[in-house]
């Protein structure tokens, strides 16, 4: 098998058109912790089973990693500044962004399209990144347009 040219491939994924979220936990000391992701996708309706991937090298990879609950939240057009915020690496991501905890703790963020509150059913080690699914316990939506990434840039529905 021959090398993939790994910056010609991530263009051609690119060009896969993605809804962004924003997915949360807390850390094993209490501490809220969110990355921006637009690997989110269903897996299966019964039992209600969904999806998304975490890099190895994420500064937040052990806490998601150890966390028995998360939470996706589907975000809005008129949220790119929070997508940008948590697409940054640092630990103090939640200062100054609201939010509201769950029953089984994990940060919920206003005004999103949807939300999907999951307990964590199982983790995957594959190539670079790491597959959690999933089994949501809880989900909410609301009317209203998505934020969409294509071809390494926002968009917006026409």
């Amino acid at each position: 098998m021959s090398k993939i040219d790994s910056r010609a491939f991530r263009h051609s994924l690119g060009k896969f058109a993605t809804g962004v979220t924003v997915v949360t936990c807390t850390n094993k000391e209490g501490e809220p912790r969110g990355i921006t992701a637009n690997s989110f996708s269903s897996v299966s309706l019964e039992p209600p089973l969904v999806l998304w991937n975490i890099a190895k090298v994420s500064n937040s990879l052990k806490s998601f990693l150890s966390a028995d609950y998360f939470a996706i939240n589907v975000l809005g057009a008129s949220q790119k500044a929070l997508s940008a915020h948590f697409a940054r690496s640092d630990h103090t991501l939640f200062d100054n962004i609201p939010f509201a905890l769950s029953e089984h703790g994990s940060p919920l963020l206003p005004d999103v399209l949807a939300s999907f509150e999951c307990r964590t059913n199982q983790v995957h080690e594959c190539g670079d990144h790491h597959i959690i699914i999933g089994e949501v316990i809880r989900y909410s939506a609301a009317e209203g347009d998505p934020l969409l990434f294509f071809s390494a840039r926002y968009r917006e529905l026409q």
